[in-house]
Parts: C-alpha cells; sequence; structure tokens
C-alpha cells in the first residue's frame, strides 16, 4: 500500500503538471516536452553505458531538434521528423554509436508527435484523449495483473507483465478513450481506438523492460520516486504518440 500511494502521489502530480502545460500550450508545452525528451535521451544513454563525451553530442543533437521545433521558429511537422533523422545519423557517426543515434529518434519521434497534436486542429482534445488512454492503459493493467494474475505476457522481457493484465489495460483505454471522445466530441474513431493503442502502449512496456534487461538493471533511473526513470514512466506513451501523430498526419485520423 506504501508503494502504491507514492505511485499514485507522484502519478497524480506528473499529470497535473501535463495538463496544466497542455492548456497552456505555445512555450509551456514545448518546455515540458524538451524536458521529456531530453530526460529520456540521457536515460537511453545511460541504459547504453555511453561515455560523458557521446551523452553530450546526443543531448546537443537532441537540443537541435527541439530547437527547430520551438513554436516561435520552425514548429513541430514532418519537416521536424526529417531533421531528427538527420539529426541521428550525424550523432551516430559522431559517437560511432547506431544505438546512440536510434536513441535520438526514440526520444524525439513521440516530442515531435506531442508538439504536433497540440498545434493541429481540436489540440488540446486530441492531445489529452492520447495522454489519458496511456494512462488509463497503465492503471488497468497494473490492477488487473495484481488483482487477477495468471499466465506471463512475455516473461523472457518483462517477468512482470500477464494476460489478465493487457486486458484490464485494453478495457480501460476502450472505455476512458471512449468518455473522453464524447465529453470533448472528437470523432467515432476515437470511441474505439483506444482499445488497439493499449496493445500498443504494452508494447513500448515490454519493450523498455527489454532494455533494461540488456543494460541488466531494475529502472531507467531514479527521477521519480515510486516510478523509477522517465522512460519507465513513458515507454507506453512513446509509441502511442508516434502512431496517434502519424494517424493525424497523414489524414486517417480527423478530429
Amino acid at each position: 500500500m506504501g508503494d502504491l500511494k507514492l505511485r499514485a502521489t507522484v502519478g497524480v502530480g506528473l499529470a497535473a503538471v501535463a495538463i496544466l502545460a497542455l492548456v497552456l500550450g505555445g512555450i509551456a508545452w514545448w518546455v515540458l516536452a524538451a524536458l521529456m525528451g531530453l530526460g529520456m535521451l540521457a536515460e537511453w544513454c545511460g541504459l547504453a553505458k555511453a561515455s560523458a563525451p557521446r551523452l553530450t553530442v546526443a543531448l546537443a543533437g537532441m537540443a537541435a531538434g527541439l530547437a527547430l521545433a520551438f513554436p516561435l521558429w520552425w514548429g513541430a511537422d514532418r519537416s521536424t521528423v526529417a531533421a531528427f533523422v538527420g539529426l541521428a545519423l550525424v550523432v551516430g557517426l559522431l559517437t560511432n554509436s547506431g544505438r546512440i543515434g536510434t536513441g535520438l529518434c526514440y526520444a524525439g519521434f513521440p516530442i515531435v508527435a506531442l508538439l504536433f497534436l497540440r498545434d493541429g486542429q481540436h489540440g488540446i482534445a486530441v492531445t489529452l484523449w492520447t495522454l489519458l488512454i496511456v494512462w488509463a492503459t497503465d492503471i488497468g493493467a497494473y490492477f488487473a495483473g495484481r488483482s487477477i494474475g495468471g499466465p506471463l505476457l512475455a516473461p523472457k522481457l518483462s517477468p512482470k507483465k500477464t494476460w489478465a493484465g493487457l486486458g484490464g489495460g485494453v478495457i480501460a483505454a476502450l472505455v476512458i478513450g471512449a468518455l473522453v471522445a464524447f465529453g470533448v466530441r472528437l470523432g467515432l474513431a476515437y470511441y474505439w481506438l483506444g482499445a488497439p493503442l493499449a496493445v500498443v502502449a504494452q508494447l513500448g512496456d515490454i519493450y523498455e523492460s527489454a532494455l533494461k534487461r540488456r543494460a541488466e538493471v531494475k529502472d531507467s533511473g531514479r527521477l521519480l520516486p515510486g516510478h523509477g526513470g522517465l522512460l519507465d514512466r513513458l515507454d507506453g506513451l512513446v509509441p502511442v504518440a508516434v502512431v496517434v501523430g502519424a494517424l493525424v498526419a497523414n489524414g486517417n485520423l480527423a478530429g
């Protein structure tokens, strides 16, 4: 119960900060996104056991990409994604590490997606919906997995994930996604898309668990009490933000 209270307190605080920045938009949302991107990349480099010079090069690359996405400068769109790919190649060459270059894309793409969604049509509603289905997935999976248990989902990669937890996450995301879509008057697709995106979020969670297993660590960092690091907290949001951003950008998901 003590661990749950700590997790809940930190989680609520993080959610409040995210929602406040989302509502304010503009520079406030960019600052939060920039901190998330830099923090995730720093933890990625930590998992890769990167030296201080390599970490510096990686963070400089992220800072350059974030500067391009600044709302008063270039902004976040397809060209920003292309810029991050180019920066990732440069970082990979300068550090002689494809893994570090990949980390720039892993941390950068969801940041660009979140900035893009916020600046688009129905920006606050769509971005809030995206955040809430990921949070609902985490909460539903946590309680269903703890209370039901049963067969493990990916025992070699994430020994605590269960099929029951996946089911609980899918149901929670479907219900919350539909309620939010109804409340903020989003399109029909938003009523059911929470379910498949919950699976995407869980795959992101498993992938991050694989990264930690490879690095032989329990958490990606110690920044967030009860949660670990930023990668531990944002592992599900990373792929979901990218998928939703791509669907909106390609016109497959209208407000």
